[in-house]
């Protein structure tokens, strides 16, 4: 367990001269600093700055370590801009504590880029690819966003171009804002589709998607998005059945029997900083989950290979849970007792057999049973008619708040 107070200070571009006077003075009473390797020359020469300074670990993880392990009493992290804005400050109160961490920010890379493009930063998505994957940022993505993102190195701009142009973003304007507010501070501009500058490490893109642009928010994915073996939760009855989950911000989230994970991925896709598992016994199952999150942007899936309802006991209780497959008296049994007070669960029937366990559910726990039924209009000779896909049972029920 640490013993030292830790102090983490957000830098601007030029490093100690842009630090506030608490800022300063921390660094005067650290005994240990840990900083990028740029600004240890600038720290090395501040009168009043006598501890040892460390560069960052590679991995970032072995931070937690070296914390751990140090017999500093006052430990200072370095880092840029704002250190709970996709920073260090959210890992190090998750695991030391807000009495054990003193945090003293500094403006943002977001915020710098916003005031350099001229956008009210309250109308721009914020995300971040530095150390993760790049495709996280297309539920990000849709007719005229303006984007901030926190690049993770000088290929970053590379690789974005790629993927917007692969998703239908091939006209979205660019702008790479390199070194902002220090002495080096550049500005790269051009469209995705013919991204070719070269830019330095550090760096914020902007990005303003255009007006003419494909759907990737929202929910109601069309079924050719995704990749499947004929276990797919049809549009029409994904789009009932999340709209009866409530997806929200950091919700928790079982797919049960999530075949092509296709609800899960959707859920996901609206419910931002949320945690789904999409659990199922077949493994070319959670495969097919497994492309289709990363090809939607959802990257961090969590993928169950596992019987029913075993699978279930050491995740965490949910907020929503969906059943698509693998339906018994005991997984719903289970799915029922671990389900959050006031969540949702909303499971699917196609067979007579599935839809006589809804039935006892129903019965047993209260709800609503509904009959889904599409139809779509086909040609029959040379006039049209209604074509249907089989009929779809859903039951759905909000647990009570006690």
């Amino acid at each position: 367990m640490m013993a030292a107070q830790l102090t983490i200070i957000g830098m601007g571009e030029t490093g100690p001269e842009s630090l506030s006077t608490p800022a300063l003075l921390a660094l005067a009473d650290a005994q240990l600093i840990i900083a990028a390797p740029r600004f240890h020359e600038a720290l090395s020469e501040q009168r009043d700055v006598t501890a040892k300074v460390l560069a960052w670990p590679q991995p970032y993880s072995d931070i937690f370590r070296l914390i751990d392990a140090a017999t500093e009493t006052h430990i200072v992290l370095c880092t840029t801009g704002d250190p709970l804005w996709f920073g260090a400050g959210s890992g190090m109160l998750a695991r030391f504590g807000q009495e054990k961490c003193h945090i003293i920010p500094h403006l943002s890379g977001f915020q710098l880029a916003a005031h350099h493009m001229g956008w009210a930063i309250n109308d721009c998505e914020t995300v971040t690819i530095h150390g993760r994957p790049i495709a996280s940022i297309l539920p990000y993505l849709y007719r005229r966003a303006r984007v901030l993102v926190l690049a993770e190195n000088r290929h970053s701009p590379h690789k974005l171009a790629e993927l917007l142009d692969q998703h239908g973003f091939g006209t979205a304007q660019m702008t790479v804002l390199a070194h902002l507010g220090g002495r080096a501070e550049a500005v790269f501009c051009g469209q995705a589709s013919g991204w070719s500058h070269d830019v330095p490490d550090f760096h914020m893109i902007a990005v303003q998607c255009p007006d003419l642009a494909p759907k990737t928010a929202g929910f109601g994915f069309d079924d050719a998005v995704f990749e499947h073996s004929g276990k797919l939760t049809k549009r029409e009855a994904r789009a009932s059945a999340l709209a009866k989950l409530a997806p929200f911000p950091g919700a928790v989230f079982w797919d049960v029997g999530a075949g092509s994970g296709a609800v899960a991925i959707e859920f996901m896709n609206v419910a931002r900083r949320c945690r789904a598992f999409a659990i199922d016994k077949d493994p070319q199952q959670l495969a097919m989950a497994r492309r289709n999150a990363t090809r939607c942007g959802v990257p961090a899936l969590s993928h169950i290979e596992a019987d029913l309802p075993a699978g279930l006991d050491d995740l965490p209780a949910p907020d929503a849970i969906f059943i698509g497959g693998g339906l018994s008296p005991s997984v719903l049994r289970q799915c029922y007792d671990r389900l959050q007070q006031g969540g949702n669960l909303v499971a699917h029937a196609v067979t007579l057999e599935t839809e006589a366990l809804l039935l006892q559910g129903w019965q047993d726990y209260g709800g609503t049973l509904t009959r889904i039924t599409v139809n779509f209009a086909d040609p029959v000779g040379g006039y049209h008619g209604w074509r249907p896909l089989m009929p779809v049972t859903q039951w759905h029920v909000t647990k009570p708040q006690i």
